[in-house]
């Protein structure tokens, strides 16, 4: 048995017994990227071009994360915990690639993006809190092992130093893209009322 097995089964110990933990459980690893997603249209109306630019980037470091583990996926497999009987999931998923995870690369993205390029602590202490209880959950819920944690936390942070890179020398693409969503969003509002 491998440590990666080893913390696994650790983690997903209890699984299934316990109504509170399972819920908080299978509610993150369900529902964690709708978080930042709802925060930053929220957020999109209380604060400046700066910080908006700063979503923008976050959301973009997501997209290269998820890119990023797409060409990963092309060279290596590895099952989930339930394709070799290690568990029954608390929730259906599709029998599929484990590493690296989809959910806590995006999530891992935008939070250090914010933190560590942008200074922006406070979103992204919360986001980073969203996406440690996703990962956690999605390993308790039995559908991913720890190390898909660990390789998309990596991922993650490669994504975030090439968007830091790539922003500096495209600083207008964004500007441009946030001034095109607030005036969808003044034209759409005004129309509506």
């Amino acid at each position: 048995m491998t440590i990666n097995t080893e913390i696994f089964q650790w983690i997903h110990a209890g699984a299934g017994t316990r109504p509170l933990v399972d819920f908080i459980a299978t509610f993150f690893a369900e529902s964690g990227p709708y978080i930042p997603a709802a925060l930053f249209v929220i957020l999109w109306f209380l604060v400046g071009k700066d910080k908006k630019i700063a979503m923008l980037e976050a959301t973009e470091a997501a997209g290269v994360g998820l890119g990023i583990n797409q060409l990963v996926g092309l060279f290596y497999f590895h099952p989930r915990p339930f394709m070799i009987g290690l568990c029954t999931p608390l929730f259906p998923h599709v029998p599929e690639n484990s590493f690296p995870s989809d959910h806590a690369t995006l999530m891992f993205s935008i939070a250090l993006y914010l933190l560590l390029f942008r200074g922006w602590v406070s979103c992204g202490l919360v986001l980073l809190t969203v996406a440690i209880l996703t990962a956690w959950g999605r390993v308790y819920v039995g559908i991913h092992f720890p190390l898909d944690m660990v390789g998309s936390f990596f991922i993650a942070f490669v994504a975030t130093g090439l968007i830091f890179r790539l922003a500096g020398h495209f600083p207008e693409v964004n500007k441009k893209i946030s001034q095109f969503i607030d005036r969808l969003l003044r034209n759409n509002i005004v129309s509506y009322f």
